[in-house]
Order: C-alpha cells, then sequence, then structure tokens
C-alpha cells in the first residue's frame, strides 16, 4: 500500500504522512530502542530514531526494505506464541491508514485472513479495553461474539473482523460497523 502512494500522502495516524508511517512499520521490526519513545517523557527518543531512519534510507528505499520482509515480525514478547498476531494487527491497521484516506480500493478478505483477524481484534480489544466503553462485546456477522469489558449499560459492536479492527484501534469515523447500546 505504501508503494502506491507519494510520501506525503495523508494517513489515518494524527500527524502522520506516508513517510512517518514506514518509518514507524521499519522501526517495529529493526529498532526496539524506538519503542521508548512511546513512554511518556521518553517521546524525544523516538523522534530522533526516527529522523535518523528517514536521513538513512529515502521513502522508496525504506518501502523496498519493507516489502522485502516476511511479515511475521516479533515486537512484543508473546508474538511468536500468538502466531505472529500483533504483527498482523499492525500491518492490517496501518494498510488501513493509508488505503482508506487514499481512496485505495481494496479487494475481499479471504476466510482465512478474516478469521486471523477476529482472533486478533479480540485480544487486542482486551488489551487495549481502558481506552474503550464498558460493557463493550464485539461481534461478528455470523454470531461470534467477545465480551471486552464488564459494567456499564453495555455496546454492541458488530462488523467483519477489519472492520472491528478499525474500531478497536481508534478509526471508528472510518470503521463499518454495526453500535447497539444496551448490549446483552
Amino acid at each position: 500500500m505504501l508503494a502506491s502512494v507519494a510520501p506525503t500522502s495523508p494517513t489515518l495516524c494524527d500527524g502522520w504522512d506516508a513517510h512517518d508511517l514506514a518509518v514507524h512499520l521499519w522501526a517495529l521490526s529493526h529498532d526496539p530502542l524506538s519503542w521508548a519513545g512511546m513512554v511518556p517523557g521518553l517521546g524525544g527518543l523516538g523522534l530522533r530514531r526516527a529522523s535518523l531512519l528517514r536521513d538513512r534510507w529515502s521513502y522508496l528505499d525504506l518501502v523496498a526494505r519493507l516489502r522485502a520482509e516476511h511479515g511475521g515480525f516479533r515486537c512484543m514478547p508473546f508474538d511468536g506464541l500468538e502466531d505472529h498476531r500483533h504483527s498482523l494487527g499492525e500491518l492490517w491497521m496501518h494498510t488501513q491508514d493509508v488505503a482508506r484516506p487514499n481512496a485505495i480500493v481494496q479487494g475481499l478478505v479471504d476466510p482465512p485472513l478474516a478469521e486471523a483477524l477476529w482472533r486478533r481484534v479480540c485480544r487486542a480489544a482486551t488489551t487495549l479495553r481502558r481506552r474503550l466503553p464498558p460493557g463493550l462485546v464485539i461481534a461478528v456477522p455470523d454470531g461470534r461474539r467477545h465480551r471486552v469489558s464488564a459494567g456499564g449499560p453495555g455496546v454492541l459492536v458488530i462488523g467483519e473482523p477489519g472492520e472491528l479492527m478499525c474500531w478497536v484501534y481508534g478509526r471508528r469515523d472510518v470503521a463499518d460497523v454495526d453500535i447497539v447500546h444496551s448490549a446483552p
């Protein structure tokens, strides 16, 4: 997806263009020191590391390097035990971050990918539940549900796994989901 847009193209990541997103993806799998930039008070470290990457390779060189990767990078301690689903979530979301604001039409999601995304969104929603409404249940159209959090009046969010990923990861304006309040 990155190869089909210019480096200055918009993304769904607030304040990031396509080049910033490419740098982020490279850093996830190759520059663990830059991860410290996500810790409050250490943001400058991440910005410095990103600047070094931008100076080291052009956008096209960086995209070519990303394309040469096998895709199952390990950026969290238990990724290997979870079939690299964290990297799947990162790659899926960031593909959407580029495709949707640039009106790039994507093909249908095949059943094995949809199943892997469902497993990832269940795990991600549970991990991110502090940022999500209380009493949240996510569901796919075939009827499978996952209770994310207890309490509250309840919210049921129904959609295809990739759309649920967008919603859970905070891209709610572009997620094609149905929301039902007072979920059972």
